[in-house]
């Protein structure tokens, strides 16, 4: 009951428009993240511009695991639809970028700063645009509410070795949160931070225009598709199902469902027979972030780990 009222509230708020202004944070760079209080206390610490330049590290990445479908129309054409919906949010002036990568997984993935990128399997199971503003609402609401940044903060904070590292650093602990972020998409968000996300992207594509409801319409085409689908291995994994993804988005819209309007659902632009079938071959990561971005990502995670194998393997690749 407690969670459906927070549902609701987080629904009619962002109907309303209406934000709540946390108060301003003071920390001291010069000393340890520690566990517990102050890990915490560093989520609220990163800066607008060290999680655009997160987000632009974690996006190149994605995509030296699995390029840009080439369809340079189609990709035109999500940015439009992304940046129309990302416009309705808290965070309008974020440098929104939209992106299908070719893989025929079924997933869409937001990282910090404004990167959205949806999966070509996902892309192609979309029936209309209502359905794809849908996605998009979803993944921006990731970004606006910062649930990636949260996750990888703490954990940057708590792994081992890092306090030690970040003492005096800051540019080590945000090393460690880019050097994280492939961890964070194998394992997932907490429930709590996809149903938040679901019924802030149902309003976020009303408030553009489109039919409320195509979020809706792709949970139901996944529930249908179920987990013995192997295209839904990762996303089953670090989502709820769909079915309890109905049952949340549900209890929250159905005190606003008068207010929100029946929408448009337009054709949804198909990829271009140009493009070619999906690749099947692990791509070699060339380009880095140039797909998105002006400026190719630098420098490595700090983290005893490989993230661009960690998402080839998220990938299929």
């Amino acid at each position: 009951m407690i969670r459906r009222t927070l549902l609701r509230l987080a629904a009619i708020v962002v109907l309303t428009g209406a934000t709540f202004a946390s108060p301003a944070q003071t920390i001291d760079l010069n000393r340890i993240f520690s566990i517990g209080r102050d890990a915490v206390t560093a989520v609220a610490g990163v800066s607008e511009q060290e999680e655009r330049s997160m987000g632009r590290e974690i996006a190149g990445r994605m995509l030296g695991a699995a390029p840009l479908v080439n369809d340079a129309g189609l990709q035109a054409y999500v940015n439009r639809v992304g940046r129309w919906v990302a416009v309705q949010s808290e965070r309008p002036d974020l440098p929104w970028r939209f992106a299908v990568i070719d893989t025929p997984s079924i997933n869409a993935f937001a990282a910090p700063g404004g990167y959205v990128m949806l999966t070509r399997g996902l892309y192609e199971i979309l029936d209309n645009e209502a359905q794809l503003a849908g996605v998009l609402g979803h993944e921006i609401a990731h970004v606006v509410r910062r649930h990636h940044v949260t996750v990888m903060q703490k954990s940057a904070a708590l792994s081992a070795g890092a306090q030690l590292a970040q003492r005096d650093n800051r540019s080590a602990l945000i090393n460690n949160m880019i050097g994280t972020g492939a961890e964070v998409f194998a394992r997932g968000l907490d429930k709590s931070a996809e149903y938040e996300a679901d019924a802030i992207g149902v309003v976020l594509a009303a408030r553009a225009g489109y039919n409320p409801f195509g979020l809706v319409d792709v949970l139901h085409k996944l529930a249908a598709r179920g987990s013995a689908d192997g295209s839904l291995a990762l996303l089953f994994k670090t989502h709820p199902l769909p079915g309890d993804r109905l049952d949340q988005l549900g209890a929250a819209l159905t005190p606003v469902l008068a207010t929100l309007p029946s929408g448009r659902e337009l054709d949804i632009r198909r990829v271009a027979e140009s493009a070619g079938p999906m690749r099947s071959a692990r791509p070699l990561p060339a380009d880095g972030a140039r797909g998105l971005a002006d400026q190719p990502p630098k420098g490595g995670s700090g983290i005893g780990i490989d993230p661009a194998q960690l998402l080839r393997g998220i990938f299929g690749r």
